[in-house]
């Protein structure tokens, strides 16, 4: 963020003083939420993976295109324990559908007060139909608000299939928190005498042995780059507004 008080572009929202978050607002009035989940990811995997990717894609994009993010939301539906015919059903904090509705029509209910043009909201988490309702949430908070607009998404929504794809502590999912957060990962728990399965480690997607923090920092750069294209067309959109 640079040194306080001198001249910056983004900054986290809890931890700057309200005329920084003025001052950030009135030149980039965008606003980053992460939207993650405590969820049981292997047991290579820290339980808020889906919190940390989207946490630290959002702090890469304020960093490119300037903004606030704010804190992960950690409440999420529709989790791996409660996936029929399956038994994780330790490590998990699951919420209902409708909290998740209520408490995203109130939070972008809450930034729309604010001098916020464009709402990014980054959902780490991509169970259904959890990522549907947030959708339909923004779709029904742009309908209410014209001068405003909330892109609402997944990271391999805007990611080449090549690179990355849904998965659950697969391959991308590993190779992005390998990228951010190395220390949190152990891939050395993972069988090496048969096949990864959702049904024995809650992998779904290809194999997670062979990811790497350079992959992840791959898909990062490429979801970056697409990612502020579109910002950037919003922004010359609804700015001005």
């Amino acid at each position: 963020m640079g040194k306080r008080g001198c001249m910056t572009k983004w900054g986290f929202y809890e931890a700057m003083r309200p005329t920084e978050i003025e001052a950030i607002l009135e030149n980039n009035p965008i606003v980053f939420l992460p939207w993650g989940a405590l969820e049981y990811h292997g047991q290579h995997n820290p339980i808020g993976l889906d919190s940390i990717k989207a946490h630290h894609l959002c702090i890469d994009l304020a960093k490119q295109v300037g903004g606030l993010v704010m804190p992960a939301v950690n409440l999420a539906a529709n989790l791996i324990k409660s996936y029929p015919g399956h038994g994780f059903k330790k490590h998990s904090i699951e919420f209902s559908e409708q909290l998740i509705k209520t408490i995203c029509e109130e939070y972008l209910g809450q930034l729309a007060e604010q001098d916020v043009k464009i709402i990014v909201l980054l959902s780490g988490h991509a169970g259904e139909p959890h990522l549907q309702i947030l959708k339909d949430v923004a779709a029904e908070f742009n309908k209410k608000n014209p001068d405003k607009f909330c892109w609402t998404f997944a990271e391999f929504e805007i990611v080449p299939d090549s690179l990355l794809v849904a998965n659950h502590s697969a391959l991308g999912e590993t190779s992005l928190q390998l990228h951010y957060a190395e220390n949190t990962v152990d891939l050395s728990v993972l069988p090496k005498d048969r096949p990864i399965t959702l049904q024995l480690d809650a992998v779904s997607g290809e194999d997670p042995r062979s990811a790497t923090a350079s992959k992840g920092g791959q898909i990062a750069k490429v979801f970056v780059e697409n990612a502020t294209i579109e910002i950037q067309r919003l922004i010359k959109k609804y700015k001005s507004e």
